[in-house]
């Protein structure tokens, strides 16, 4: 049995109950072949082409997993390859599904700067985000959310309740937990495993595809309107792009959520994956979760919108944008493996001086630019 993509949720029990079978090759291509072609449903997959079939048709094929075996001696190939199909599948199951980037509030924040930056660049795309949000399947909850509002004010906090919508439609119909991560390994090591686990890159390319097309069902718009501005401030998130492999942890941390940490010495343990997501969703003087706007103001107070020219090949930007959490995932969050993590809640450490202070200052940069980037990959919209 192959997992696709989308069936990587749950509790790790639920995961683990599931147990793929690698095929006898040295690689995991393409597995469940045309499934989605076969289903129907090729919104949860983005498409390879395999070429022309017989009758002249091209079949799109989803791709699972590809991981090449280097070439050694015949002696050696069967051990080498056993050992990086039995690292790949392993990557699979602890792969952080279930885990959510920056909480409500960081999400929000982003939702709000990118409204901001979205009425200097172009008022007219805010104009058709709204229209098009009225045909939003789920469309109650946002009328309830925003029951109070009026006039500009109801738009703005219409988009911070986009950027949070697929975190709060979870275990629904409209959830897909594989596209809110793209994860690599990171390794003080270099990189153990080559392919990227979690479907972000091409979810984000077809949810925008769709926004864009003015031939589309308004209410899927909406929908993928949603996803566009949830999967770019996820994707901004250093452990929604990186896991850490080592001794300590051989088949990876899943993203942090298989390390833990405390704050300090008498603060409760937590994990490693909850304490990034918290530097954009809590005070940490306070300890209590920020107000949006707030922490928008601020946030565009220290951290300005270049305005940044629209990007050309935005699926390419986006796959830049991921890169840059990936290299912070390797370089900041887990400091090239200078940092100790738990391995429990019980063996929980807390980092170096100063290190919870440079983790805040890399999540609210990190949002405000997600927020930007939202606005700029909105341009045009119709």
């Amino acid at each position: 049995m192959f997992l696709k993509p989308d069936d990587l949720h749950g509790c790790p029990a639920q995961i683990a109950a599931s147990k793929p079978t690698p095929p006898r090759t040295g690689s995991l291509r393409h597995a469940r072949a045309g499934d989605a072609e076969r289903s129907g449903d090729v919104s949860r997959w983005s498409p390879i082409d395999s070429g022309p079939r017989a009758d002249g048709r091209r079949t799109h094929i989803p791709p699972m997993i590809e991981l090449t075996v280097p070439k050694a001696p015949r002696w050696q190939a069967s051990w080498l390859g056993r050992v990086l199909v039995t690292a790949a599948c392993a990557a699979v199951l602890l792969s952080p599904g279930a885990a959510c980037a920056w909480l409500a509030p960081g999400h929000m924040a982003t939702g709000a700067i990118a409204y901001d930056s979205l009425e200097r660049r172009d008022r007219q795309a805010v104009a058709a985000v709204v229209q098009i949000m009225m045909s939003h399947p789920d469309r109650a909850r946002f009328d309830g959310e925003l029951r109070d509002l009026t006039g500009a004010a109801r738009d703005r906090k219409l988009f911070e309740f986009m950027a949070r919508w697929p975190d709060d439609v979870r275990l629904t119909p409209f959830d897909h937990p594989s596209w809110h991560y793209s994860e690599k390994v990171v390794s003080a090591a270099g990189l153990v495993i080559r392919p990227a686990f979690g479907r972000a890159p091409a979810a984000f390319s077809h949810q925008l595809a769709v926004a864009r097309n003015r031939g589309a069902a308004a209410a899927d718009r909406a929908v993928a309107l949603c996803w566009v501005l949830h999967i770019v401030g996820d994707m901004h998130q250093p452990l929604h792009a990186g896991m850490w492999m080592s001794r300590r942890f051989p088949f990876t941390d899943a993203g942090g959520v298989n390390a833990w940490i405390r704050t300090s010495p008498d603060m409760k343990p937590q994990t490693f994956h909850r304490f990034w997501d918290s530097a954009g969703a809590l005070d940490p003087a306070e300890g209590h979760r920020r107000d949006p706007d707030t922490f928008a103001a601020r946030l565009e107070a220290e951290h300005p919108d270049p305005l940044s020219p629209v990007p050309g090949d935005v699926h390419k930007a986006f796959v830049r944008w991921v890169d840059e959490s990936r290299v912070l995932a390797r370089d900041i969050a887990y400091e090239d493996g200078r940092v100790v993590f738990g391995t429990s809640e019980a063996t929980a450490t807390a980092p170096p001086a100063g290190y919870v202070d440079g983790v805040q200052a890399v999540a609210e940069r990190r949002l405000a630019d997600a927020g930007s980037h939202i606005a700029a990959v909105l341009v045009g919209l119709r």
